[in-house]
């Protein structure tokens, strides 16, 4: 009787008892995001680039909460230019959290999250903001940046394989200095809009983006055939 008691203190007020959350999971995530960059000396060219992601997701009844952060993020080549982040850079990109309603037929609404850092040291190598490095036959350097993204996801799907979707991110980058005449004259502050797709499934525990190194990634995000 007394073990009911709360309960039924709450059914006669008119409420429902708190949802318990589950065990918590381990997912790993990739994006695979398209738009068209500027790049100096040339005309906006069509990226690439993909997030590579590992998150710990507890579900809550039809809720999940998935917080997130970043192992890799790779771009190919633009006219024969390079630019990647640090490993630093990427290990200390901030971490974000993701909400997701999921409907009886499996189709996910998800809240847009960001992934935002301004002016602080963010990799410990003494520049503002987190470094670029670039490598080009004309213009080669650090370029240090501080970045606002807001993802936003188009379209999702829950299943017993994990989830996949649609998603757009506008992000604009700063320009907060860079190594060299030639970058310091042609980097410039930009917007850009990419859209893309994404993919997200379980991992065993104890999974971490050291023990993925050099390693197939668990889960392939679907490119889209059409242009962004």
């Amino acid at each position: 009787m007394f073990i009911l008691a709360p309960l039924l203190a709450l059914l006669l007020l008119g409420e429902t008892p708190p949802v318990e959350a589950s065990p918590v999971e381990l997912w790993a995530g990739h994006h695979i995001l398209r738009g068209m960059r500027h790049v100096p000396l040339h005309s906006d060219v069509l990226d690439e680039a993909e997030n590579f992601v590992l998150a710990k997701v507890q579900r809550r009844g039809d809720r999940i909460e998935l917080r997130q952060h970043f192992c890799r993020v790779e771009s190919k080549p633009i006219k024969g230019v390079t630019v990647a982040f640090s490993h630093a850079a990427v290990s200390h990109m901030p971490t974000s959290t993701v909400i997701i309603d999921v409907a009886a037929d499996g189709q996910a609404k998800i809240a847009p999250w960001e992934v935002d850092w301004g002016r602080e040291d963010m990799d410990g190598d003494g520049k503002p903001g987190a470094t670029l490095t670039v490598s080009g036959t004309f213009c080669s350097g650090d370029v240090y940046v501080s970045s606002q993204s807001h993802y936003t996801v188009e379209r999702a799907q829950l299943d017993s394989n994990g989830l996949s979707g649609e998603l757009q991110v506008v992000e604009k980058q700063q320009i907060l200095g860079a190594s060299g005449l030639c970058l310091r004259a042609m980097a410039g502050d930009s917007s850009e809009t990419q859209r893309g797709t994404l993919a997200y499934r379980p991992v065993p525990a104890g999974t971490t983006c050291q023990s993925l190194a050099g390693k197939p990634w668990p889960v392939k995000a679907q490119k889209k055939a059409d242009k962004p």
